[in-house]
């Protein structure tokens, strides 16, 4: 089988839509690419999905189904659902096809090649190619599933509501003898349990409904389209809250994220510094130069000077707003209370000569909490990020500047 990434510029190249034929066979991960990069202090998981390709095909293999076809879904690798607090669970047409109430798949710890197969119709495929990265489980009475094949006694592969089928597969070598009788033995296996599922509930049995099935497909689409947006809104707050845990440039893009998304404030990041940003008002002009700074410790001289010196190469006078962004305690940290460590107060007093303002990740999230439950409006968010120096922390109930050796209340 080609590598994956050539498959995927393949399978774009289809301009054909699902629903134009009687099955669609496709290899999980399609739509989404993974990559560890190196960090300045810790790699990172680099993400990236093809959302408009992924909603295309989302509504075309709805229409497949309706239509009388089936989806195959080649498992090949383990799934990645969650990192640094970041949710990928919607990111691929495998994982939405998988997405229901109290249903759960996990990953080996490593492949799993002797599979138990339950079904003699992918007994031949399974026994040249079969292998299991992940496993399933539900709780959901709802679920109508099929079993293919158990690994390490747990459910492996299976069809679900007689139309998705989720095969456990290794990637076979790109040779064309392989790749023949690959998708052979596979075509085989799926069009002889296609047949017999078919043969079980004859297509002719749609032309009798139930007064209700209307209401309840109308209801099923609102439902399906309010859980995506959900899994959407909820994989957008993790990455909210992933400013808690990482370093380097994946630590200044998620800075820029909660800005630009978050408070809606818009961010000019095209600075040779890489570290700088600069927050701009309604007229696009900056109001207030960012420092973005990672630490395993806790805050220091150097970085409140490192802002001052950037806040003068980029051609700002010293009254300029400057702000330290930093998050502490990285790889120390095990907890939130751990995470919320007071700021030495000769580092705040250093701060407040030098007119930086410093604000741990911790506090900018807390603030953005404070926005989205509507508790403080953004003019006041971009008024008190071009305060004077000193610590602007931010607690459960409101916000106070601490000069290091009095403090302003201001909620």
């Amino acid at each position: 089988m080609p590598e994956i990434e050539e498959t995927k510029e393949r399978f774009y190249e289809i301009l054909v839509r699902f629903n134009e034929f009687d099955g669609v066979i496709l290899y999980q991960g399609i739509f989404e690419h993974f990559e560890w990069k190196r960090g300045l202090m810790n790699p990172y998981l680099d993400h990236t999905c093809d959302n408009d390709e992924l909603d295309k095909r989302k509504k075309e293999a709805q229409l497949l189904v309706e239509n009388g076809g089936f989806l195959c879904f080649l498992l090949n690798r383990p799934f990645i659902d969650r990192e640094y607090g970041t949710d990928f669970i919607g990111s691929d047409l495998t994982k939405y096809h998988l997405n229901y109430s109290r249903f759960k798949r996990e990953n080996f710890q490593q492949r799993i090649v002797h599979l138990n197969i339950k079904s003699d119709e992918f007994r031949k495929f399974l026994e040249i190619y079969g292998a299991a990265s992940s496993y399933f489980d539900h709780y959901n009475e709802s679920i109508e599933w099929i079993l293919i094949a158990e690994a390490a006694g747990r459910v492996a592969g299976m069809i679900i509501g007689r139309t998705d089928y989720f095969i456990p597969t290794l990637v076979p070598d790109n040779q064309p003898d392989t790749l023949k009788e690959y998708f052979t033995l596979l075509a085989d296996a799926l069009t002889s349990a296609n047949n017999k599922l078919c043969q079980d509930l004859p297509g002719w049995l749609a032309e009798f409904s139930f007064s209700e099935e209307e209401n309840l497909d109308s209801e099923r689409v609102r439902l399906e389209a309010r859980i995506v947006d959900i899994a959407r809104r909820k994989g957008q707050l993790a990455t909210y809250k992933s400013v808690l845990s990482l370093s380097s440039y994946a630590l200044v893009a998620s800075v820029v994220r909660v800005f630009k998304d978050g408070f809606g404030i818009a961010v000019d990041t095209k600075d040779e510094l890489r570290e700088d940003l600069k927050l701009l008002d309604d007229e696009g002009l900056p109001f207030c130069l960012c420092e973005v700074k990672g630490t395993n410790k806790g805050v220091k001289r150097a970085y409140i000077n490192q802002a001052d010196s950037h806040r003068e190469r980029s051609g700002f006078e010293e009254s300029f707003p400057a702000l330290l962004i930093i998050n502490t305690h990285i790889r120390s940290a095990r907890s939130i209370t751990e995470k919320d460590q007071e700021i030495a107060s000769e580092q705040i007093i250093h701060a407040r000569k030098l007119n930086v303002l410093v604000l741990r990740t911790l506090d900018l999230l807390r603030l953005l909490r404070l926005y989205l439950s509507g508790q403080i409006k953004v003019t006041e968010v971009k008024g008190l990020l071009t305060r004077a120096g000193g610590w602007l922390r931010v607690n459960e109930s409101g916000y106070n500047i601490i000069s290091g050796q009095d403090s302003e209340e201001m909620a």
